[in-house]
């Protein structure tokens, strides 16, 4: 395990998050100034105060502003695992440890404090061990657990006015996301994690905002993709189906027809003879 402090720097601090033989989950407190994230491919930018939890599977680059002040935490999953197994809320604590959490400003009213003070303590018990300081940093890393479970919860059962005002700039999010990765196959799970939300709540708003499921817009994406490439590109159906993340033709094929009802060749066959029919595209000059 490790954890350190930090504050008031002239530059500013980074960290290089990788997995090794020894998986580890990270959380990053900032009590003052602003930090950013690139993570899975995507950035992400965040104010002051603000908790950030990335689970063992993830890696990326964090990093904070000079003059910013907070906590670096890295804990092994062999002891978070212990930890957490141990309480009565095992299950709920896992759900939340095993996903990416990011919390900020209202988000953390009542719970900084605790969760700086649970930091400040890891960090006192592993400078300078003393007796009992196993049990006390296992103390301290489920108290930790506790607060991102409490704040994530709180934060996606909120009231129905503050889910609408989130939804139009998470649901803006997810389509930038979907137009940086539509050809990479990411699970919708992924795409949540990468957005600090639960698949339920990108769901949500998806259908509140798009009248459609998130599956569906990345579908659709894909479609709309497939078939500009059909009609403007002289390659193999089956090049063009690689080209946009499908490893198996066949596949792609029936992906294809279940959203536009043929096959992508027929479809392109159709389409080529529908502009002979309308002619060559001529400008009309004044």
């Amino acid at each position: 395990m490790h954890a350190e402090g930090f504050s008031g720097g002239l530059a500013p601090r980074h960290w290089i998050v990788q997995q090794d033989h020894i998986r580890r989950a990270h959380l990053l407190v900032i009590e003052t100034r602003s930090g950013a994230a690139a993570l899975r491919g995507t950035a992400v930018k965040f104010e002051a105060p603000a908790v950030l939890w990335l689970p063992s599977e993830v890696e990326g680059d964090l990093q904070v502003e000079a003059g910013a002040r907070g906590y670096f935490v890295a804990v092994s999953e062999d002891l978070l695992t212990r930890t957490v197994a141990g309480s009565a809320e095992a299950l709920h604590l896992r759900r939340t440890t095993d996903r990416l959490v990011m919390l900020s400003g209202a988000q953390l009213d009542g719970t900084l404090g605790a969760v700086t003070n649970s930091c400040a303590m890891l960090v006192r018990e592993l400078r300078v061990p003393q007796r009992g300081s196993m049990t006390m940093i296992a103390s301290h890393v489920l108290q930790l657990c506790l607060h991102l479970w409490r704040s994530a919860v709180s934060d996606e059962s909120g009231s129905e006015d503050t889910l609408r005002g989130d939804g139009p700039r998470l649901v803006g999010n997810f389509l930038q996301l979907v137009e940086l990765h539509y050809r990479d196959g990411w699970p919708i799970s992924r795409y949540a994690a990468a957005l600090g939300v639960t698949e339920d709540r990108l769901h949500a708003h998806c259908k509140r905002e798009k009248t459609r499921s998130p599956r569906a817009i990345v579908h659709e994406r894909l479609i709309h993709e497939a078939c500009t490439r059909l009609q403007q590109l002289d390659l193999p159906v089956e090049q063009i189906g690689y080209g946009l993340g499908f490893r198996d033709s066949g596949y792609f094929s029936r992906f294809f027809q279940k959203h536009q009802g043929i096959p992508p060749g027929a479809y392109r066959r159709r389409a080529r003879a529908e502009q002979a029919k309308r002619g060559p595209f001529y400008a009309a000059w004044p």
